[in-house]
């Protein structure tokens, strides 16, 4: 069957002659393990990509369990299970597992590529590893994307009879819609600049994940799944509490629950952990180990059908602003009976300034104080916020500055006032086929609105632009889809007024796939 990743499929050759040689004589990983027992060691020449590691043997070892594979996210390497967590300290997996009796294995995949690169590396790997213990299965552990890549490995590499059964921790099975944001022009610019429109990322878009779950579920029905989800925001002021805050709903700060529980799984459990923290042992080992010794489908637990229902609407209680840092201020309208309103603002450096100036002159800085971690869809990017409470009615500025080759987003997320619902549509789209988008208002009473939508492809280019029809208090709009095959962008402006006559901007962003043979 043929894969498509538009603009992005560079297939690593050089992969298949290493990994064609034989492991030679393991030698020590660089870091140590914790709870003082004996770090992992590599088993293959490879560096980067393609390499793996043995875990140490536990003087319990019961051969009776399965070996387990760790499986990494986007941006990650075999050492994020013993090595250090972005905000939780070491990762105490391993060590859980080797404590456990549990014999080991851990990958280093293509930190950015995409499922199909990821899947046909791993499913070469599991050949070298079921051939080291000496099994013709294994158990797979995977974090975030590593659940997509080897759920990809299974179903269209020939790895399903080397797999029992896959667990997946905060995995984006049906995309997230922070990869959406970063295709779109107000993110555009520092998404860009920064780098992190990867292959990764273009996948992770919840357009691309429809396309890949409709090639891909009940296609390896040997192989089992469970699914585990977090739905807690992680430390305030930092890139997953701003995740948090763009996601909205239940979600761990880069993954929607909806999105973790995988179509046609069986979902373990929903705890309060957030994205960084799921793949830690003394978080999820007690949701896990039942899991790992048991025949089938244990009971008590919630499988997810193969057609589960529709994700959630695209909330809509944002104000987005993005481009070049230099170009100085830009305005925004903000309507009466908003509670508090809290600004985010992501730069490509330091270097850049941000405030946000009111109605009255009131200003309002923004300190820098964090930096996205390498793995996450704005890596490298640096953040701040600054919440007004009771915010002023009318016309608000944000006033950057900066190198010219600096950018910056917005998000502004706002609690009361007009909150904004668009519902994309479900499914794969053909080129040329109708799509019908609707958009629902709630809140306070609105006594005119207006709504656009622009679509992007994968360069950023807008492809097209229609206008919204009012129709029983809702409004719809109907789409042709691209001739272009991929993912497309949706970015939705609604602008309005209140009885008061206070105007509002609400700004939302989804996805959806264009594929040829799909309804």
């Amino acid at each position: 069957m043929r894969r498509i990743v538009p603009l992005f499929l560079v297939c690593s050759l050089v992969l298949t002659a290493a990994l064609a040689a034989p492991a030679q004589a393991a030698r020590p990983a660089a870091e140590a393990a914790a709870g003082g027992i004996p770090a992992p060691t590599r088993a293959s020449m490879t560096l980067g990509a393609g390499d793996w590691y043995v875990g140490a043997t536990p003087p319990n070892a019961d051969p009776s369990k399965p070996v387990l594979v760790f499986v990494h996210g986007k941006g990650g390497s075999a050492s994020v299970w013993w090595g250090d967590t972005v905000y939780h300290g070491v990762n105490d997996m391993y060590t859980y597992a080797y404590n456990n009796g549990y014999r080991t294995a851990f990958v280093s995949l293509h930190p950015e590529g995409t499922m199909w690169a990821n899947g046909e590396l791993l499913s070469s790997l599991l050949n070298h590893i079921t051939a080291y213990f000496g099994v013709s299965r294994v158990t797979i552990v995977a974090h975030s994307k590593g659940g997509v890549d080897a759920n990809a490995a299974s179903v269209h590499y020939g790895a399903a009879g080397k797999i029992s059964q896959v667990i997946t921790l905060g995995t984006p099975h049906r995309g997230t819609p922070l990869a959406d944001l970063a295709y779109s022009n107000w993110a555009g610019w520092l998404a860009e600049l920064l780098g992190q429109r990867t292959e990764a990322t273009y996948v992770m878009q919840t357009g691309y994940m429809d396309y890949f779950r409709s090639v891909t579920d009940g296609r390896d029905p040997g192989v089992r799944y469970a699914t585990v989800s977090g739905y807690k925001c992680g430390p305030i002021f930092t890139a997953l509490w701003l995740g948090c805050m763009y996601i909205s709903g239940e979600d761990d700060g880069v993954v929607p629950v909806w999105s973790a529980q995988k179509p046609g799984g069986t979902h373990l459990r929903t705890g309060y952990w957030d994205h960084d923290e799921i793949r830690m042992g003394s978080r999820v080992w007690s949701t896990i180990a039942p899991r790992l010794t048991a025949a089938g489908a244990p009971g008590g637990e919630a499988r997810v059908g193969l057609r589960p229902e529709a994700e959630p609407a695209v909330p809509g209680n944002l104000i987005l602003r993005g481009g070049p840092a230099a170009e100085g201020a830009t305005g925004f309208p903000l309507e009466s009976g908003v509670k508090a309103i809290t600004f985010h603002v992501l730069t490509s450096g330091a270097d850049i300034s941000a405030e946000l100036v009111a109605p009255d002159g009131a200003v309002y800085p923004v300190k820098l104080t964090d930096q996205v971690p390498e793995g996450e869809v704005f890596a490298g990017a640096w953040i701040g916020s600054v919440t007004v409470q009771k915010p002023q009615a009318g016309e608000w500025k944000l006033v950057t500055g900066g190198p010219k080759d600096g950018a910056y987003l917005m998000i502004a997320a706002l609690e009361g006032g007009v909150q904004a619902s668009l519902d994309r549509g479900q499914g794969v789209s053909r080129p040329g086929a109708a799509r019908s988008l609707n958009l629902a208002l709630s809140g306070p009473a609105v006594t005119e609105s207006r709504a656009v939508v622009e679509l992007a492809g994968a360069g950023a280019a807008v492809k097209g632009r229609a206008e919204f029809i009012q129709e029983q208090g809702r409004h719809r709009a109907l789409i042709e889809a691209p001739a272009e095959t991929g993912v497309h962008t949706l970015m939705v402006t609604v602008t309005g007024t209140l009885a008061d006559g206070s105007a509002f901007e609400r700004n939302l962003v989804s996805s959806f796939g264009v594929f040829d043979g799909h309804e």
